[in-house]
């Protein structure tokens, strides 16, 4: 993560965040205190997580398996004020139908109160899921979910909202990767966005 000065010329700050996998950055987003906020995908057992962690251990201990990971950064780069895994053991039924990197986030915006809305493709029929999520149960073929993380609740509690969001066909064709990007408005709605990019 690196943050230069409002002119391009100086580093603010320039940081690794990662373990001893591969590890990738997919989205930021900045909050009104500057805190940066980072989705992506990590491969890494080792990846950095904080005590008040929804998932502080990553599902799948295999170096194959990915999980997503939801970060906050404080303003100057210093300290990790939230990091969590989010993801499962991807159970997807054929390599064919997994993305690159299994379970990641591939969009993040947060609102005025500071909670991160996450986007992102799992191919795990276990992915974290809250009670009541408007689709609870894996639809198969990978399935993209939404979660809402509240940086400043205590383990579990973090995890505000998590629902799968799919149906029972390829929703990430391989080759074909989609592009999701989220978005919160001032009335606290979020819109969802999803592009396909064709090499």
């Amino acid at each position: 993560m690196t943050k230069l000065n409002p002119t391009g010329s100086a580093l603010v700050y320039s940081t690794y965040l990662g373990g001893s996998g591969s590890d990738g950055g997919r989205d930021i987003a900045l909050d009104a205190a500057g805190n940066a906020y980072m989705t992506g995908f990590t491969h890494s057992n080792d990846f950095p997580t904080t005590a008040s962690a929804f998932q502080p251990v990553k599902t799948g201990l295999s170096i194959s398996n990915g999980n997503a990971f939801v970060t906050k950064l404080n303003a100057d780069g210093t300290a990790l004020l939230y990091s969590t895994y989010l993801g499962g053991s991807e159970t997807a039924p054929s390599p064919q139908m997994q993305p690159m990197n299994g379970d990641q986030g591939n969009g993040i915006a947060v609102d005025s109160a500071g909670n991160a809305y996450i986007a992102g493709t799992t191919c795990s029929s276990d992915f974290p899921t809250t009670l009541l999520a408007f689709q609870m149960v894996y639809q198969g073929s990978c399935d993209a979910f939404v979660a809402k993380v509240d940086p400043t609740g205590p383990g579990p509690a973090s995890l505000v909202y998590s629902t799968f969001l799919g149906g029972s066909v390829v929703k990430r064709p391989m080759g074909s990767p989609w592009t999701q990007k989220i978005t919160s408005t001032q009335r606290a709605s979020l819109v969802l966005s999803t592009s396909q990019s064709h090499g």
